[in-house]
Parts: structure tokens; C-alpha cells; sequence
């Protein structure tokens, strides 16, 4: 794997307490910034992304008086590990979170908004969630890889069995709308209408079974602009601000 960081994302670090915490998963890489007694508002990176990509977002929730959390998923960055899946990454930011007292809210890109989400059946407690260009659920993706890979019947049965017993949970669970419809606690969703990555209607199926749940369009802003963009940067600040006074 190869890590790239853009001069922006550099600097972003730059401010940060840098520490390495040890997890299931392995060595974790992690940049902390705010102070120790503030809320704390955890950052997932997406797929084949870095804790750096969410940097944007930390002086903005620090200015607002929270404490933030970025790090490298496991198989990513600087973190240890040669593989992802949702519920690992899931898994793993909830270890981190109880290292740190816990997360008061969690906003995750892509992949990470899934593994975000997921977190939540897993033992968070965030009082909001924040959810950028989320995809669905694994099935779809999973069955768009096998199509690619032109799988027979029964291989991509014993394929779909095999990757089900590596992450532990059945495909059918690795869906948003599970975490939706057991939620209780509001949750943001920010997504780009022409989102070639992840489609629009993802957070409009999202939205339908998540009590509380709101859904700002970001038209323009594609996959990964959204994340550079001061708009949903304040957006998230202002739905953060609303739960810490509900």
C-alpha cells in the first residue's frame, strides 16, 4: 500500500498529538487534537483513504469545543495490518473510543460512514453521527465483484460464505439500515446528488428508517470534495452543537 498526502493533509497532522495505540487489529496510527476534557468526536476515514483526508474537519470542532480523534484503519496509513472490512473497522474505533473515554459523536466518509454506523450496534453510544457519501450495505458490493469476476453459481456462493466467516457477520448485516433502524440518536447525512462512487439514493434509503435522520444534498462536491468543503464542515459543527444540547 502506498501513502500519499496532499501538502494540506500534511499540515493538518502537523497540529496534532500523534500516538500509536494498540488494538486487536494491531498498532493503530492516531492524531488527536482539542482539549483532554472535551467531547469527543471520532473521524473514519473510506476506503484505500487516511485519517488526513477527514483534516478539514478538526479545527472547526475544535474551535466549537470539542476533542477529535482521526486515525488509520487498520490496512491503511500508518496502521498495522494487511486488510479492511467494515466490521473490523467498526470494531477498532470502538477500542479506540474506550481508550478515550468514548465518543460523543462519530463522522465517517464512505466506507468509514458504514463502519461508523455499524459501530453503533456494536457498543457506541455517540449521541449524533455524521454520515458522508455512505454506501448501502456489502451485499451490493459484493455481488458487483463477483459479477466482475464472472464467478459460477456455486464459486460465488462458497466466495460470499468465505468472506462472511472471515469478517463474522453475515453479508445481510453489514447493512446500513440495520444501524438505522435500531438507532437512537439523530444522524447527518451529507452526500453529492451526482455521487458516482456511492449513489444519492444510498442516503435516501438511509434516511427513510433512521429516526431523526436529515439529509443535506452537497451538488458538486463528488466523492471526496465534500470533504475539503467549508460548507459541510460548518454543517457538521452546527448538527454536533444540536446534540450536545439535546
Amino acid at each position: 500500500r502506498e501513502l500519499r498526502r496532499m501538502p494540506r493533509e500534511e499540515a493538518y497532522l502537523t497540529s496534532a498529538r500523534a500516538m500509536v495505540v494498540a488494538t486487536t487489529a494491531g498498532s493503530i496510527a492516531t492524531w488527536e487534537w482539542g482539549a483532554a476534557s472535551a467531547p469527543l468526536v471520532g473521524l473514519v476515514h473510506g476506503w484505500e483513504g487516511h485519517a488526513a483526508q477527514l483534516g478539514g474537519f478538526t479545527a472547526p470542532l475544535v474551535a466549537a469545543g470539542f476533542r477529535v480523534l482521526a486515525f488509520d484503519s487498520p490496512g491503511h496509513g500508518e496502521s498495522a495490518g494487511n486488510e479492511a472490512n467494515v466490521p473490523l473497522i467498526a470494531r477498532t474505533a470502538i477500542e479506540l473510543g474506550k481508550t478515550l473515554g468514548g465518543f460523543f459523536g462519530l463522522v465517517g466518509h464512505s466506507m468509514g460512514a458504514a463502519a461508523a454506523a455499524m459501530a453503533t450496534t456494536l457498543g457506541a453510544t455517540p449521541a449524533g453521527v455524521v454520515l458522508l457519501a455512505p454506501p448501502l450495505c456489502q451485499v451490493d458490493r459484493i455481488t458487483r465483484l463477483a459479477d466482475r469476476l464472472q464467478l459460477a453459481s456455486g464459486v460465488r456462493t462458497a466466495f460470499i460464505r468465505a468472506l462472511e466467516r472471515k469478517t463474522g457477520f453475515r453479508h445481510e448485516d453489514v447493512d446500513m439500515r440495520v444501524a438505522a433502524r435500531r438507532a437512537s440518536f439523530p444522524a447527518l447525512l451529507l452526500h453529492d446528488p451526482a455521487d458516482r462512487s456511492c449513489p444519492f439514493r444510498n442516503s435516501e434509503l438511509i434516511a427513510a428508517e433512521w429516526p431523526g435522520a436529515r439529509i443535506v444534498p452537497c451538488p458538486g462536491r463528488g466523492h471526496l470534495r465534500i470533504l475539503s468543503t467549508h460548507e459541510v464542515h460548518r454543517q457538521t459543527v452546527d448538527f454536533l452543537h444540536t446534540c450536545r444540547r439535546g
